[in-house]
C-alpha cells in the first residue's frame, strides 16, 4: 500500500511538472516569477534569501554590519556561525569581526561580559531560565542601532540567536527587535520512530535520516537537522523507535552514536534512547551467565542497567535519559513480573539518577480495544506520588491513539504528584500521511489550554507541564516526528508546517497557532502577502476540513485498523470505535450506562460529558450513542449533519486546489507543481472518505440525504457517489 501511495503521488507530480513546463512561457512573462528560483523545500524555514524591502534592506545593512561573540565552546561557536550565515544571505554583505566595544552585535553569556552586563536590567533580566534570553538594541547618534543577545546559558544564547534571525527573516525594524523570553516548558522533545533497519513506524516521508549503518560519519543532512530542531527551540532527541530494538544499546552501537550526540550537543539538543525494557535478559544470552530475567526488582537487572548507563552516559555528550514503552502491545515490562509501572520506571531512574538523566515512561497501555480509553486510567492514576523525581509520565493528548478529535486525556487532571509530558503526534498516522495538509498547531492549542479541573477550572495542561521549567527540565511536550530522507523532510510541502509550529508552541504555550502559521509561510515562500493569505488560510482551516469529511462528530477511528491507518473503513472499526447500528451510531462511554470513561474527570467535567443535552457536540459520538435523528445545537440531524459535513468537506479540499492553483507564478514553479500533486491527491482521497463514509451511514440507517440527490455505483473497484442536484464531483 505504502509503495502504491508513493507511486500514485509521484505520478500526480510528474502530472504537475508538465503543467507547470507548458505553462513556463506565461508564468516567465510575470515580473514576479521572473525573480523566482526554483527549490525543492530541503531549506525548510531556513532561508535567508536577499531582503526584498528595499527600505529595510537598507537599513539591515548600515546596521548589521559586524558580530561579537563572547565565550567560547561549540554552541555559542555554532550560534555565532548561524547568525553570520543568515546576515550574509539577508543583506548580501559579510559582517566584520570585530572587538565587543565596536560590534554592531554582540552576543554571549551575561557573566562573561561587561559590555553585556551593562545592557540588561539585572533586576529583571537575569531572572532568565535555562535557555531564556535577552535580545536588547539601542539605537547610536549615527542612526544605526546595536544589537545584544545574551543568555545565562549557552543554550539560551543560542536561542536568543535563532529568535534574533527569525525576526530579521521577517523583516522587523530593529527598533522592534528588544524582548525577554523564556521557554514555556523545560523539555521540548523530538520523539522519532525510527528502526535499525532504517524503515519509520509510521514514517510517511521515506526513511531514516539518521543513517545508522553511516556512522560514526557525520553527513550534512545530521547538521541541518540539528540546526532546524534548535531553531525551533527542541533541546531533546529520541532517535529511535518506542518499540525499541535493544541493539541500540549494544556497545559498538553507542561508539556509531557518540559523533551524533556530540553534534546534537553542540546545538544545545539532548540526545535521548528508547530503550527495549527486557534489554537485561536479550543482550546477555551469549554471556556465560546470562541473565535470565528483567525483572525490576532482581538486584542483577538493576547491577546491569547501572552498568550499562554508565557506558552510555560516558559515551554520548549530553545524552538525557531512556523513553520506555512497556507493557503495551505486546512489549515487554514490569507487569510480567507482578511489579507495578512505577516500580519498573523507578528501577531506570535510579540507574541514570548519578548522571543526571531522566525516564520518560509512557501510559499508552491497553489490554484490549473493548476499554482501550480506561484502561489507562485505571493503570496509572493509583500510582500518582508513586514515581521518583527524575520520572515523567508521557501521556498522548487523547484517550485513544491520535484522532483528529478526542477529548483530552483525563490523567492530566489526576496526576498531580506525578511529573508528566504531553505526547502530539506530527506525523499524520490519522490525519492524512503525507497526501491531505492537516495543520495540527489549532488541536494542539485547544489541549494545552484545555482546563483540567472543569470548563472554568484550571490548571490548565500547559500550566501543568510548565511546573517544571521553573527547576531542571522534569516536565515537558513530546512530538513524534514527521520527519524522514525524502528531500523536503517530511514527505510533502505543507507538512513542514507541523513540525515548525510544534517547536514553536513547545516554547510559547500561548501562542496564536495562526500567527504561527504566518511565520512560517514568510519565512518558507516569502513575503508576497497574496501567498501569505492564501497559505494561512489554507493551513487555518485545514483540520476542520479534514475532520469534515472523516470523523464524524468526534467518533473517529474510521480508517483502516490492519496496518497503514490510512484508507477509510468504517467497517472494520465496528465494536472498536463506534456501535453503528439501523438506528444510530456513537459510542457510549457514559458513567451511567456505558464503558465509564466520563466518570473518570473531575465531577464539573463528568457533568457535561455525562449527558447528550450537555456533551458538545463536536465529541457527541465519542461520548454517547444516540439516534440518527437525535438534533445538534445547529438544528441538524446526526444524520444529515454526517452527510453535510462529508460533502462540505469535498469542497473545501477542492477550494485548496484552487486556491493554491492561482498563486501560480507568485511561487517557483517546482514547489508549486509538487503542492499541486498534492492538493489533487488530496481532493481525490477526500472523495473516497466521502463517498465510503456517507454510503456506510446510509446502508445502516436508510435516511435520505434531505439536501441532495445522489446513488451509489460501483466504479474501479469501489462504490462511488453520483447524483443530480448537487455537484458530487468537484
Amino acid at each position: 500500500m505504502a509503495q502504491y501511495q508513493l507511486g500514485r503521488r509521484r505520478l500526480l507530480q510528474a502530472s504537475a511538472l508538465a503543467f507547470a513546463a507548458a505553462a513556463a512561457p506565461w508564468i516567465a512573462s510575470t515580473a514576479s516569477a521572473a525573480r523566482l528560483v526554483d527549490e525543492d523545500g530541503y531549506d525548510l524555514w531556513l532561508r535567508y534569501p536577499l531582503v526584498s524591502d528595499a527600505d529595510r534592506l537598507e537599513q539591515y545593512r548600515r546596521s548589521l554590519t559586524s558580530i561579537a561573540r563572547h565565550g567560547d565552546g561549540p554552541v555559542l561557536a555554532n550560534a555565532e556561525a548561524e547568525l553570520r550565515r543568515a546576515i550574509e544571505g539577508l543583506t548580501g554583505h559579510t559582517p566584520a569581526d570585530v572587538r565587543a566595544s565596536k560590534a554592531a552585535i554582540v552576543v554571549g553569556r551575561v557573566q562573561d561580559s561587561a559590555v553585556l552586563r551593562s545592557s540588561v536590567d539585572e533586576d529583571r533580566d537575569f531572572r532568565l531560565r535555562e535557555q531564556g534570553f535577552v535580545i536588547t538594541s539601542v539605537g547610536a547618534r549615527n542612526g544605526r542601532r546595536r544589537i545584544f543577545v545574551i543568555g545565562h546559558t549557552e543554550r539560551g544564547v543560542l536561542s536568543g540567536v535563532f529568535h534574533l534571525i527569525r525576526l530579521l527573516q521577517l523583516h522587523t525594524p530593529l527598533s522592534k527587535v528588544s524582548t525577554r523570553q523564556n521557554p514555556a516548558v523545560g523539555l521540548r522533545m523530538m520523539n522519532h520512530w525510527d528502526n535499525r533497519s532504517g524503515s519509520i513506524e509510521r514514517g510517511y516521508a521515506g526513511t531514516t535520516i539518521f543513517g545508522w549503518d553511516d556512522l560514526p560519519v557525520i553527513s550534512d543532512r545530521h547538521v541541518d537537522y540539528a540546526r532546524a530542531m534548535a531553531s525551533i527551540g527542541i533541546n531533546a532527541s529520541v532517535i529511535n523507535n518506542v518499540n525499541a530494538d535493544a541493539d541500540f544499546i549494544t556497545s559498538g552501537m553507542l561508539d556509531k552514536l557518540a559523533p551524533l550526540a556530540a553534534l546534537f550537543h553542540s546545538w544545545g539538543i539532548s540526545l535521548w534512547l528508547s530503550v527495549d525494557y527486557a534489554s537485561p535478559l536479550v543482550l546477555t544470552t551469549d554471556d556465560e551467565d546470562p541473565i535470565a530475567t528483567a525483572d525490576p526488582a532482581d538486584p542483577r537487572v538493576r547491577q546491569w542497567w547501572s552498568a550499562k548507563a554508565g557506558e552510555i552516559f560516558s559515551k554520548l555528550d549530553g545524552f538525557g535519559g531512556f523513553l520506555v514503552k512497556a507493557n503495551s502491545e505486546g512489549r515487554p515490562g514490569p507487569l510480567d513480573y507482578g511489579r507495578t509501572h512505577a516500580e519498573g520506571a523507578n528501577m531506570l531512574a535510579k540507574a541514570v539518577r548519578p548522571h543526571g538523566g531522566k525516564i520518560v515512561w509512557r501510559s499508552f497501555v491497553h489490554e484490549d480495544f473493548s476499554d482501550w480509553a480506561e484502561y489507562q486510567y485505571r493503570t496509572f492514576a493509583p500510582l500518582d506520588g508513586d514515581f521518583d523525581d527524575n520520572v515523567i509520565l508521557q501521556t498522548k493528548y487523547g484517550p485513544i491513539d491520535f484522532q483528529v478529535r478526542e477529548p483530552v486525556h483525563p490523567l492530566f487532571g489526576r496526576m498531580r504528584r506525578t511529573h508528566q509530558m504531553v505526547e502530539l503526534q506530527l506525523t499524520q498516522e490519522y490525519t492524512g500521511h503525507a497526501m491531505h495538509t492537516c495543520y495540527l498547531a489549532p488541536m494542539w492549542r485547544e489541549v494545552l489550554s484545555f482546563p483540567t479541573q472543569g470548563p472554568v477550572s484550571g490548571p490548565t495542561v500547559a500550566e501543568i507541564l510548565a511546573e517544571g521549567s521553573l527547576r531542571k527540565p522534569c516536565t515537558g511536550i513530546a512530538g513524534v516526528s514527521n520527519f524522514g530522507n525524502d528531500h523536503d523532510w517530511t514527505g510533502y510541502q505543507l507538512g513542514a508546517a507541523n513540525t515548525y509550529a510544534f517547536g514553536r508552541m513547545c516554547w510559547d504555550t500561548d501562542t496564536d497557532p495562526r500567527d504561527l502559521a504566518e511565520e512560517w509561510v514568510r519565512m518558507t515562500f516569502g513575503t508576497d502577502a497574496k501567498v501569505t493569505r492564501a497559505v494561512v488560510d489554507i493551513l487555518a482551516s485545514s483540520r476542520e476540513t479534514y475532520e469534515a469529511y472523516s470523523s464524524p462528530l468526534g467518533l473517529g477511528y474510521f480508517t483502516n485498523p490492519g496496518g497503514d491507518h490510512f484508507e477509510p473503513n468504517p467497517r472494520a472499526t465496528l465494536f472498536q470505535s463506534h456501535h453503528t447500528t439501523a438506528e444510530g451510531t456513537g459510542f457510549d462511554r457514559t458513567a451511567a450506562t456505558g464503558s465509564g470513561f466520563a466518570g473518570q474527570y473531575p465531577k464539573a467535567w463528568q457533568d457535561v460529558y455525562e449527558s447528550p443535552d450537555t456533551c458538545p457536540d463536536e465529541l457527541l459520538l465519542f461520548m454517547h450513542w444516540v439516534r440518527y435523528d437525535h438534533r445538534l445545537r445547529s438544528g441538524s440531524t446526526v444524520i444529515q449533519h454526517i452527510y453535510d459535513t462529508h460533502f462540505q468537506g469535498v469542497e473545501e479540499a477542492h477550494r485548496f486546489l484552487l486556491a493554491w492553483r492561482a498563486l501560480a507564478g507568485r511561487v517557483d514553479g517546482q514547489r508549486h507543481a509538487d503542492i499541486e500533486a498534492a492538493f489533487t491527491a488530496q481532493l481525490e482521497h477526500a472523495r473516497l472518505w466521502r463517498d465510503v463514509v456517507v454510503g456506510f451511514y446510509f446502508d445502516y440507517s436508510r435516511r435520505v440525504d434531505e439536501r441532495r440527490s445522489w446513488f451509489q455505483v460501483a466504479l474501479g473497484g469501489r462504490r462511488v457517489l453520483l447524483g443530480g442536484r448537487a455537484n458530487l464531483l468537484p
